[in-house]
C-alpha cells in the first residue's frame, strides 16, 4: 500500500491556514483551509462527537495511501473506523445501496467522505439514508428527507466539485441521473487540503477546473444572480482561468494548485445559492448516449450556453470577460460578451478538453434525440433565456461541429 505524499515544501506565502466561519456557523463547524489541514482530521471529528466513523472514498484514494492516513488520524483520536473504499465515478445506485447496509450495519455516528465529487455525495446520500426510513432509491426520487442527517465532514481531493460546500448530491440508476438537494446534506465541516490534489493528472485537472468554472458563470447567469453570490463567482472565475493552464500542465505547481482549490470552493459557494443552467444539462444529456466525465461534459457545453444567453445578457456575460482578465473598458457590451464566450472556449481548448461532440465520437443521428432530452428531462427556468426544442436542436448542431458562432 503505497503512503500519502506530504512531503512537500510549503511557499512561505501559501502557509496560512484558516477556518471560515459566519453567520449562523458556530465551532467546529465550519470551513478548514489550507497544505496539511488533512492532518486534522481526526481532531475534528472528535470536536463532533465521533465514535464510529465511516469513511466514504474510491479506490485511487486507497492506492495512494489517503484513506489509511485519514484512517490513522481518526484511530489516534480513539474512534473505530469503516472503510468503503469502492465509490465508481459518476456513482450508481447499487453503490448507494451497499453504503446504505453498511451505515446500518455498523451504526455509524459520523460519515467522512474523502476523494471527488463521486465520493463527497455517496458520503452525503449515506449520511441521510442513515437516519430516514428510505432505501437510497426512494430518497433520491421522492427528494424528502424529514431526519437530521448523521454528522459529516467533506474532504475534497479534486478542485472542481465544490461538493464539499454544496447541498446538492447526484446518483445514477440505470441511464437516468437523480438529483437532491437537502439543507441536511451539508457537511459540518469541510476539510480542503490543497496538496490532496497534487496526485491529479493533467486530463482530471482540467475536467474539474473547467466543472468549477461552469459554477462560477452560469452563477452569474443565472435568474437568480445577485451581488452577493455575483461576488464569491466573480472570485472564482479569476482564480480559475489564472492558475488552471498552470496545475494542469505543472501539477507540482502548488501556488496553482492552492488558488485552484480556493476558486472551486468559492465557484460552488455561490453556484449553491443560484443553481445550473444548460451546460449541466448538456453534461448529463451526453452521459446518457456513452461515458462522459462530469467536466468534460460542462465543459464543451459551457462556451454554447454562454452564446445562447449573449442576446439577452450582454453585460453579464461582460462581468465574466472582465473576470478572466479581457480589457473591456473600450469594448461595447456585445463585444465584451462575445470575448467571454470565447474566453472560455479557448481555455477548454488550451487545456485540451474537447470542443465538439464531433471529436468525442458522438452519432451526428444522436444529435436529435440529444435536443430533445436537453430541454424535456433537463429543462432550466432560471436560464436568463428561455430554450425551445427547436433552439436545443441547432446548440446541438453547433456543438457537434464545434462551431461556436452557430448558435442562434
Amino acid at each position: 500500500m503505497a503512503k500519502a505524499n506530504l512531503n512537500y515544501e510549503v511557499p512561505a506565502h501559501l502557509k496560512r491556514e484558516f477556518v471560515f466561519q459566519t453567520a449562523g456557523i458556530l465551532p467546529p463547524n465550519g470551513l478548514l483551509f489550507g497544505f496539511h489541514t488533512i492532518n486534522k482530521v481526526g481532531e475534528q471529528a472528535k470536536k463532533l462527537g465521533g465514535k464510529q466513523v465511516l469513511l466514504v472514498t474510491d479506490e485511487t484514494m486507497v492506492q495512494l495511501g489517503y484513506a489509511d492516513l485519514v484512517k490513522e488520524n481518526l484511530e489516534k483520536e480513539g474512534m473505530k473506523v469503516g472503510v468503503f473504499g469502492k465509490v465508481d465515478p459518476e456513482p450508481h445506485i447499487e453503490t448507494a445501496d451497499a453504503l446504505y447496509d453498511m451505515v446500518r450495519k455498523e451504526k455509524s455516528d459520523l460519515v467522512i467522505g474523502l476523494g471527488g465529487g463521486s465520493s463527497m455525495d455517496m458520503a452525503k446520500l449515506t449520511s441521510l439514508v442513515a437516519t430516514n426510513p428510505q432505501a437510497p432509491l426512494d430518497l433520491m426520487s421522492k427528494k424528502v428527507a424529514n431526519n437530521p442527517a448523521l454528522k459529516k465532514i467533506l474532504i475534497p481531493t479534486t478542485s472542481g466539485t465544490g461538493s464539499e460546500v454544496s447541498m446538492f448530491f447526484v446518483c445514477s440508476a440505470g441511464k437516468d441521473k437523480y438529483f437532491m438537494g437537502s439543507p441536511m446534506a451539508y457537511a459540518e465541516i469541510a476539510i480542503i487540503d490543497p496538496g490532496l490534489t497534487l496526485s491529479m493528472p493533467p486530463k482530471v485537472t482540467a475536467s474539474t477546473g473547467i466543472d468549477a468554472l461552469s459554477h462560477a458563470v452560469e452563477s452569474i447567469m443565472n435568474k437568480l444572480a445577485n451581488p452577493f453570490y455575483d461576488c464569491l463567482a466573480v472570485g472564482g472565475i479569476e482564480l480559475i482561468s489564472k492558475y488552471l493552464r498552470r496545475a494542469t500542465f505543472n501539477g507540482q505547481d502548488l501556488e496553482a494548485r492552492y488558488y485552484m482549490s480556493m476558486g472551486a470552493t468559492l465557484a460552488m459557494i455561490s453556484f449553491t445559492g443560484t443553481g445550473g443552467l444548460f451546460a449541466h444539462s448538456i453534461s448529463y444529456v451526453l452521459a446518457m448516449f456513452q461515458p462522459t466525465p462530469h467536466g468534460v461534459g460542462c465543459g464543451i457545453g459551457l462556451p454554447y450556453t454562454m452564446a445562447f444567453n449573449l442576446p439577452v445578457i450582454e453585460d453579464r456575460l461582460g462581468l465574466i470577460a472582465r473576470a478572466m482578465g479581457e480589457k473591456v473598458d473600450s469594448l461595447s457590451a456585445r463585444e465584451a460578451g462575445r470575448s467571454a464566450c470565447e474566453l472560455v472556449y479557448d481555455l477548454t481548448a488550451d487545456v485540451k478538453l474537447p470542443l465538439s461532440l464531433k471529436e468525442m465520437g458522438f452519432k451526428h443521428e444522436d444529435v436529435a434525440k440529444m435536443g430533445e432530452l436537453n430541454v424535456a428531462k433537463y429543462p432550466r427556468p432560471n436560464n436568463p433565456r428561455s430554450m425551445s426544442k427547436e433552439d436545443s436542436l441547432a446548440l446541438f448542431e453547433a456543438m457537434w461541429e464545434g462551431d461556436l458562432w452557430q448558435v442562434k
